[in-house]
């Protein structure tokens, strides 16, 4: 298993072009929040980079997840692979590991520098360094199971990023919804790091379930398809 995670995240790493832009993505907008400090003369504090990278960690998640879990299928590598006898569980199950090692390595950096350059403390940096490694996490797990099931990454990335960026904090925001919103993946991650407004109730383990419960029905719709699937 670990000969295939190695290998998938070799494969990653190759991708140059898509590395490049979640670095940018990642660590340029930590030095675009703080650098408003020295141009816009704004405050710039670690709460509010978090909440930023929290976002960022979404669309990192889905690049990068959305890849490990369709490039071989859509370049038709994965059925090579199949045909050697290897294991279709480890094939699929050894992307997760590569996707996160990649995800969660960029996304801890920013944190790191985000709390270098805003001194907060250690509590801020559990809740908020955690909120933002969970999004990151559950966003790629889930872009991993989708590719997998859909056999495509480009859709996946785009729904994923629609559905993070625009569908979710619209309907986070819908009081009808009431306690329904805690559903939203986007809320139960927020309750990581806040227990205000409509978290107030969430208790931590129910927020923490919620995410387990959208990366282990991906997964599981990604790892039926892999297993099934005609090669």
């Amino acid at each position: 298993m670990s000969r295939l995670i190695r290998a998938d995240l070799l494969k990653l790493y190759r991708r140059t072009g898509m590395m490049s832009v979640v670095a940018f993505i990642v660590l340029g907008s930590v030095v675009i929040y703080f650098g408003a400090d020295l141009f816009l003369d704004s405050s710039s504090d670690f709460e509010t980079a978090t909440g930023v990278l929290t976002l960022v960690a979404a669309v990192a998640g889905a690049i990068i997840g959305a890849t490990a879990g369709g490039a071989d299928i859509e370049a038709g590598v994965f059925r090579d692979l199949a045909a050697t006898g290897r294991s279709r569980t480890a094939l699929f199950f050894s992307r997760l590991p590569a996707a996160w090692i990649l995800t969660l390595g960029m996304l801890a950096i920013a944190v790191a520098v985000s709390a270098l350059l805003s001194t907060p403390s250690l509590g801020d940096v559990w809740r908020g360094g955690s909120s933002v490694l969970v999004s990151g996490a559950l966003t790629a797990a889930v872009c991993v199971g989708l590719a997998a099931l859909t056999g495509s990454r480009g859709p996946v990335m785009g729904i994923a990023l629609a559905f993070q960026l625009g569908v979710a904090p619209l309907l986070a925001q819908l009081d009808v919804l009431g306690n329904a919103r805690w559903a939203i993946p986007s809320v139960a991650i927020s309750r990581i790091d806040s227990a205000d407004g409509i978290l107030a109730a969430l208790p931590l383990a129910g927020a923490i379930a919620i995410i387990l419960a959208w990366a282990a029905a991906a997964l599981g719709g990604g790892l039926w398809k892999t297993r099934t699937s005609e090669i």
